[in-house]
């Protein structure tokens, strides 16, 4: 994943590390070669110094050493609260004639917009891997993941890696259609939980909310016919959906998956 920002200059410097700060007796072989060289322990300790989320992403984006010391670092859920988020816009394409048109492992990559909730005015973009897009449906997106659908499959892909991934098949025969989307909290919090909601074909009058406790093998599913679920968020530790007719819910997940009406 790669973003632009005409007006930042971070992650600009020289790709090659001076050598006067190193010692003339350490052997050549030892010494790091470049940036991408750097000790994930070293690149991990600046993590906590960036300021914004324009920031990590240029980490990330760097070379794949410092893409590999973003993804493990150990919480980085706590920028979601910390920092303004980007609002990825998958469905509107960005020119970029100066970003590569595929990946490193060679796949076809989309140019989307992003838009910077705390300054509008900056042009933004990251790339997603184009057959995200391939007969999928935009679900929805959460701490840093789009949900996409098609057909009887899902797939979560992350914005800042590029990493997809793919939950077990949703128990419906042929295509589906996703109304909404959402993670109860980071994929890498242990305890979470992918909802979808979707009916088996847009006219259908039969819909089911579903729950995916991450890394299980089986979805929980609900059926909630006429009440499709539109949103689902989260405040003060308790989830509120709301449905196509501006119901509002509130949504338990154990014991067992269930919505009531909002009081």
């Amino acid at each position: 994943m790669r973003l632009i920002d005409q007006k930042s200059t971070i992650m600009q410097s020289p790709s090659k590390m001076s050598d006067a700060s190193t010692s003339t007796t350490t052997p050549a072989l030892c010494r790091p070669q470049g940036w991408a060289d750097l000790p994930e322990g070293l690149l991990q300790s600046i993590i906590p110094l960036l300021g914004s989320f324009i920031e990590l992403l240029a980490f990330a984006s760097t070379c794949r050493s410092w893409r590999a010391a973003f993804t493990s670092y150990p919480s980085k859920s706590m920028f979601c609260t910390l920092l303004p988020p980007l609002l990825v816009q998958p469905h509107i394409s960005f020119r970029a004639p100066d970003l590569p048109s595929k990946s490193d492992d060679g796949h076809k990559l989309r140019t989307c917009q992003v838009l910077d909730l705390a300054n509008s005015k900056r042009n933004l973009c990251c790339q997603i891997p184009q057959e995200t897009f391939r007969k999928l449906c935009f679900a929805g997106s959460s701490y840093s993941q789009l949900i996409c659908g098609g057909g009887s499959s899902c797939l979560v892909v992350d914005v800042f890696t590029g990493a997809k991934l793919s939950p077990p098949q949703l128990p419906f025969v042929g295509d589906t259609y996703f109304y909404s989307g959402m993670l109860t909290s980071p994929l890498a919090s242990g305890n979470s939980h992918l909802l979808v909601c979707a009916a088996s074909n847009l006219h259908s009058l039969e819909h089911s909310l579903l729950d995916w406790p991450v890394g299980s093998d089986s979805w929980s599913e609900l059926q909630v016919d006429d009440a499709r679920i539109e949103q689902i968020v989260e405040f003060k530790g308790q989830f509120i959906a709301m449905d196509g007719y501006y119901m509002l819910y509130t949504l338990s997940l154990a014991p067992q998956l269930g919505l009531f009406f909002f009081r």
